[in-house]
Formats: C-alpha cells, structure tokens, sequence
C-alpha cells in the first residue's frame, strides 16, 4: 500500500520488512503482544512478550529513523527469566522507486544494543544487520515482496544470511492477508536449529498474518509463525496495533 501523509503501511507483522518509508515528521507506534512455544533440540520454554514497540519516524523523504525494544518473560522447567529482549536503533532508506518491471528497492540497516555478561536475552557485544528489501506490484491485489540481509548478532563468530520473501494479498482497502517463508543460514553449526543430537547450517520459518485497517491511522493485525526444522515443536502466535501518532 502507498504511504502518503494522511496513512501509512505498517512493516508489522512480518519477518520480512516493506520499503516503505514513513512520511517525512511522522511518527508511528507498532506495538503488540506474543507467545512462543519452543520445543526445539530438547528445550521446553514458553516465552511471552509483555510488549514490542517499534517507533518510526519520518526523518526526510527518503529516510525513516527505527527504534525498538521488546520486553519478554520466559518458562523454562529450570526457572523463570525475563527482561528486555530487544533493543535496536537503525534506519531504512529508499533507494529505487521501481518501474514496470523492476522491483521497488529500500535498504535498512539496524545497529543490536547489547546487554552485557548478566542479559537473558540481549548479545553481549554490539550487533549488526544490514538488508536489501524489494517489492513488486503483481497486480491491482497482490504484492511480492522479498528480503535480502546479513545478521551480525554480536555473540556468534560467522554473521546469519537471511532470505524472505512475502505474497500479500488485499482483497479489499481494509483487509490485507499476508504468508511468507523466512530463513537463515550460517556457515558454523546452529544447535538450537536441529533435532536434538544434530545441528544444521538452515533455520526454515514460515508466517501467516491479517492485517485489518480500522482507519487510515490505525490498524490491527494478527500472526502466527512455525518452524519446519521441527514442524510440531515451535509455534508463536500474536497480536498488535499500529497507529500513526501525528
């Protein structure tokens, strides 16, 4: 969907992100609530996001300013944690309006405030990812978009190579439904990624989403993600708002 000064496209909910870019002196607030089941490589843990909020803000016309933070608890048969588990501040760009053929291009680069030797969930040293978003019209209903990117997280010694790719389908101006395929790779093994006794270099995840825009200013959305490393042992489901404050 277009953005322009009077309502905007959310990038929530979606592991991929949109290109974009938010109105120059405006500010949106993407916030919402979750729960992941994880059972993956042996582990039992249940973890609730208390809240997510990302804050957007339209720096010029071709550059948004992104902050972020989430905060979590997680059940775990050892114990109970909780704490902030994502604090981020970074950019996205446009870089390319696109044409009849050629993709619409943005680019996004996001810095991983880390948390020190005592965080639960943040990384101990700073982090780093950089991607490249792309968006192509399909028709007057659906919209393909797809995800380029390297993930420094700050504790790994190899970066995570990221892969999505988005359809969305808008049946009408209010409801928009979305399914997309997000993966990582990295070149050094991922035990959290495997069955237990393994480990692999692939993360496969897949998510479905509606997104329902109450008015040009606020709209709610809905998700729910799976892993097909361990098809039957992840789930995250959850809900949010996204209002444009000004």
């Amino acid at each position: 969907m277009a953005q322009d000064t009077e309502e905007y496209s959310p990038d929530a909910p979606g592991a991929t992100t949109g290109v974009g870019i938010m109105p120059q002196g405006k500010i949106a607030w993407e916030t919402g609530v979750g729960l992941e089941w994880d059972k993956r490589n042996g582990e039992h843990a249940r973890t609730f996001t208390i809240n997510t909020s990302m804050f957007r803000l339209g720096l010029t016309p071709q550059a948004e300013v992104r902050l972020q933070i989430d905060e979590c608890i997680t059940h775990t048969p050892e114990g109970n944690f909780g704490g902030i588990a994502n604090a981020t501040i970074g950019t996205k760009i446009k870089v390319y309006e696109g044409g009849k053929i050629l993709p619409k291009i943005a680019f996004m680069g996001t810095m991983l405030i880390p948390g020190g030797s005592n965080a639960h969930y943040l990384p101990k040293h700073l982090g780093f990812q950089a991607h490249l978003l792309f968006e192509n019209e399909l028709s007057s209903k659906f919209t393909l978009g797809y995800d380029l990117g390297g993930e420094w997280n700050g504790d790994t010694e190899s970066p995570d190579l990221f892969f999505g790719a988005n359809l969305t389908y808008q049946p009408s101006e209010r409801w928009s439904f979305f399914v997309e395929s997000y993966n990582r790779y990295n070149s050094k093994r991922q035990d959290d990624w495997a069955k237990p006794g393994q480990d692999s270099h692939f993360n496969f995840m897949s998510e479905v989403g509606v997104d329902y825009k109450v008015s040009p200013r606020l709209h709610l959305n809905t998700f729910y993600d799976i892993s097909f490393n361990e098809f039957s042992r992840y789930s995250n489901i959850g809900l949010g708002i996204a209002w444009l404050i000004n």
